[in-house]
């Protein structure tokens, strides 16, 4: 019983990291299209 529940706790914890790992990359490349997109326009003007 004890094993079980250490790997369900194993298991919850590595989805949390993997989930948050996940939001910081989608937020970087956000910001980094974003960056783009102002230097594409600032080259246009």
């Amino acid at each position: 019983l004890r094993i079980k529940l250490k790997i369900r706790l194993l298991r919850l914890t590595i989805l949390k990291t993997s989930y948050n790992i996940l939001t910081l990359l989608l937020k970087l490349i956000t910001n980094f299209l974003n960056v783009i997109k102002k230097k594409v326009r600032s080259n246009k003007d």
